[in-house]
């Protein structure tokens, strides 16, 4: 069956735990995006939501691998208690988890797994957008976007390319969803700038189905659009998941108030 929905956007923490510290005018536009996007969603009506997401020292510590895929039957979060996001339980689906997981392997990808997963806000916050009932079972893959060395963008792309097959055979209806970024520098020296240029042209690369312009990005040249940046290499493999397909921009904002580029694609049609 084909993939039925698949988007990107930012997981910015300011969206929910200070969404009034952003322009009005900046916000409003970004919470309409979102909610096109759940619109679309819901229209889609998947069974099961991969969530291509990043690793902020929730679950990393002793053993930091670049992919991890979560491998249980739920999944809880958010585990910061300032997100204005109520902590709940997430549903997950084994039987697409393990289906992931040997095509990786049988791909060259070898994937971490893990039976017990905590969600932070590069999850919870998407979902609480996307899925604010959370009623949709998820599967999520985790993106070594933290520590140094990271999985490059080339192989991103190439472990979308590589995982498409099982998610366009699957009998369920699938939607994917990449969060993080844009760019953005969290707690750093540069902490507030946002690289607009950098952003633009990342977007740009998305809405021409440029996968060869994406897979180019070195770690140097996305660390220097900020640190936080890297978080993209998530929506790098959600491009190699939709190949020749064209993402739409929904939104985009450069918000200082979140010290974020904060950005949101679609590949569903325009209505």
């Amino acid at each position: 069956m084909p993939i039925v929905h698949a988007a990107a956007g930012s997981h910015a923490p300011g969206l929910t735990a200070w969404s009034d510290a952003a322009p009005a005018a900046q916000r409003e536009k970004l919470f309409a995006a979102f909610e096109t996007v759940r619109l679309e969603f819901e229209a889609a009506k998947p069974d099961v939501l991969l969530l291509l997401t990043s690793e902020h020292w929730a679950n990393y510590f002793e053993h930091i691998g670049a992919f991890c895929i979560g491998r249980s039957e739920t999944y809880e979060g958010p585990i910061e208690p300032w997100l204005k996001v109520p902590k709940t339980q997430v549903q997950g689906d084994l039987g697409l988890s393990e289906a992931l997981l040997t095509q990786a392997y049988g791909a060259g990808y070898e994937l971490n797994y893990a039976y017990e997963m905590k969600l932070d806000h590069g999850s919870m916050v998407p979902l609480h957008f996307l899925t604010p009932n959370m009623d949709c079972r998820v599967v999520p893959l985790l993106f070594d976007t933290l520590a140094s060395p990271r999985p490059s963008a080339a192989r991103c792309v190439g472990l979308g390319q590589a995982l498409k097959p099982v998610l366009e055979a699957s009998q369920k209806r699938i939607a994917i969803f990449a969060t993080g970024g844009l760019s953005h520098d969290p707690g750093e020296r540069n902490h507030g700038h946002i690289d607009t240029a950098f952003d633009a042209t990342f977007i740009e690369r998305l809405q021409r189905a440029d996968l060869k312009g994406l897979a180019s990005y070195t770690d140097a040249q996305i660390v220097a659009a900020g640190a936080g940046t890297t978080e993209l290499l998530a929506w790098c493999c959600l491009a190699g998941i939709m190949g020749e397909r064209h993402a739409r921009l929904v939104a985009y904002e450069p918000v200082k108030a979140w010290a974020t580029g904060v950005g949101v694609v679609s590949y569903a049609q325009a209505a």
